[in-house]
């Protein structure tokens, strides 16, 4: 006599919650005096929006957090500021929302105001 019987079929369950949400963007970021806007991805520094666009912030280092020349002013509301904006920049003009353009992440649509001198370059 062969055994036929067989095991009940197990039912798999997905609980679809465990899935992390798709990260939100992508973000516009307006550069001002001139008005010129880049669409980036969630956390993209806004250095990195400013130069996919040719719009020039002044640095010396790239980038890179060392200098402290990139600064911008941030129109609105501004997360509190990074160890290194603190470093470079002194409270007052942190308090009035004065930024290090490579530090600052753009996690939501944001206006910047890129400070220029008398030449019409950026300068910090």
């Amino acid at each position: 006599m062969s055994d036929t019987h067989q095991e009940p079929r197990k039912k798999i369950v997905l609980d679809l919650d465990w899935f992390p949400e798709a990260p939100p963007g992508p973000h516009t970021v307006t550069f001002l005096p001139g008005g010129q806007r880049a669409t980036v991805e969630h956390g993209c520094s806004v250095f990195e929006a400013g130069k996919s666009i040719g719009v020039y912030i002044a640095t010396e280092c790239g980038g890179k957090g060392t200098c402290g020349r990139c600064r911008v002013l941030v129109n609105g509301e501004a997360r509190p500021p990074t160890y290194v904006e603190k470093a470079f920049i002194p409270r007052d003009e942190l308090a009035r929302n004065m930024r290090l353009s490579c530090r600052l992440r753009v996690e939501s649509d944001i206006t910047v105001t890129v400070v220029r001198t008398a030449k019409g370059r950026p300068t910090s």
